[in-house]
């Protein structure tokens, strides 16, 4: 399918992982990372990602926590929506609207995909991360009931 009907859905995370610009194993969002993904027929999609371990903050305010607390929450998650458009078979282009990141709005992110079954795997071009450019491949299993 040219449209990316194939996609339209809710997908839970499975497993978040890639490879440093020497070929070496990256892991991203720790051990166990959890997620979302959707992708409407109405052309719109949504991700939010958090790593596993998260420390609380004690409570539920929006402003809780230090500063610092804050800044480590922030780089222990990711979140961004907009529309999706599948180019051509195999890659998926993220139209991003809104975002935790305040510099992504207006980008658009490439992803390469394939679907074996209700699972969805994205691959994505290199970004920079703490150690240096990475790749991801992020693995993703379509819910029940999709």
């Amino acid at each position: 399918m040219e449209n990316g009907e194939e996609l339209i859905g809710e997908w839970t995370l499975v497993s978040w992982n890639g490879e440093d610009e020497d070929g070496e194993a990256v892991s991203h969002g720790g051990d166990e990372p959890t997620g979302e993904l959707v992708y409407l027929p109405s052309g719109r999609m949504a991700v939010q990602i958090q790593s596993d371990g998260r420390d609380e903050f004690g409570s539920t305010d929006r402003d809780a926590g230090s500063a610092t607390e804050r800044a480590i929450a922030y780089s222990t998650y990711n979140a961004y929506c907009g529309t999706f458009s599948v180019p051509e078979p195999g890659k998926v282009v993220h139209h991003v609207e809104l975002s935790i990141h305040p510099d992504q709005p207006g980008m658009d992110k490439e992803r390469e995909y394939e679907l074996d079954g209700d699972q969805l795997t994205l691959r994505t071009q290199a970004i920079q991360t703490e150690s240096g450019p990475a790749t991801s491949e992020l693995r993703w299993r379509r819910r029940s009931g999709d």
